[in-house]
């Protein structure tokens, strides 16, 4: 499991901007020279497929300050024949990180598209790089749209957590990524991700787990959580990124108490300890 003392950051109430269609945003087109040339274009990749198993371990609770808040357990899968590879790289320390996606191919050298994310090393003893993918987990009415309160995690640090309930036809007889492969302050080159049928589940107990829900009225509200918040990544299905759960929550009462009503569809089926 993650080690749950690897404490993460920062909580940003912005809204996320939508970008490219195909799965992949427009490469940025300027760098240092001194950074290596991209690797060629895909030409027939092996997909991953990155879907969002069901949120569990809902609960309420208020923080030593007296905010209120609903923590979860959220963990994104891959189902895909392909491995989900972010590789990063940056020219010196103070460079700026160009990160990409990488493909295995049938029948090529592996490949590669420049996205627009950007890599930020953790606080609060989370002291790994994270890709930085934007707004993963909003609140709403259960019939609205309009958008109550939004968490932007500081980023992921893919990789081979557990093994998820349903396996693809062939995956790897054991993990390919491991959770030090975002370690290194000082690195210019990393790369992580998730191998076929592995899921990375970030767990209740981590700051950046839960939404503020501070002058909310009692009700039910719905949860949403998303893998690929920006569609910057190209998978073979885009269509079971989201997840939702209706929650009903009595704020006027302390402590405050959460009940799950209802589950949306999950992409992922409930992931399970390897």
């Amino acid at each position: 499991m993650r080690d749950v003392s690897r404490r993460a950051a920062i909580l940003v109430l912005a809204a996320a901007v939508p970008l490219a269609a195909l799965g992949v945003a427009a490469a940025v087109t300027y760098w240092p020279s001194s950074l290596p040339e991209p690797l060629a274009a895909p030409n027939d990749p092996i997909l991953p497929d990155l879907a969002m198993s069901p949120l569990t371990d809902v609960a309420a609770g208020v923080a030593p300050s007296g905010n209120q808040y609903v923590a979860f357990t959220a963990s994104i899968g891959n189902l895909g024949s392909g491995p989900f590879i972010v590789h990063a790289v940056r020219a010196d320390e103070r460079g700026d990180w160009r990160v990409s996606q990488r493909f295995r191919e049938h029948d090529a050298p592996t490949s590669e598209v420049v996205t627009p994310g950007n890599m930020v090393f953790g606080g609060h003893g989370h002291d790994h790089w994270h890709v930085q993918i934007g707004a993963s987990y909003w609140l709403t009415r259960p019939a609205s749209s309009e958008v109550l309160r939004r968490y932007s995690k500081v980023g992921y640090c893919f990789f081979d957590q557990v093994r998820l309930a349903r396996q693809p036809a062939h995956p790897p007889i054991a993990p390919t990524f491991g959770k030090d492969d975002c370690d290194g302050r000082s690195t210019l080159e990393l790369e992580m991700g998730l191998s076929p049928g592995f899921a990375d589940p970030y767990f209740w107990t981590l700051p950046d787990q839960r939404l503020l829900v501070n002058g909310l009225a009692d009700g039910v509200y719905r949860l949403w959580a998303d893998a690929d918040p920006n569609d910057w990544f190209r998978e073979a299905n885009e269509a079971n990124n989201l997840t939702w759960v209706d929650l009903r929550l009595t704020l006027s009462q302390s402590p405050p108490k959460v009940e799950v009503v209802r589950r949306g569809p999950a992409g992922a089926s409930a992931w399970v300890a390897g």
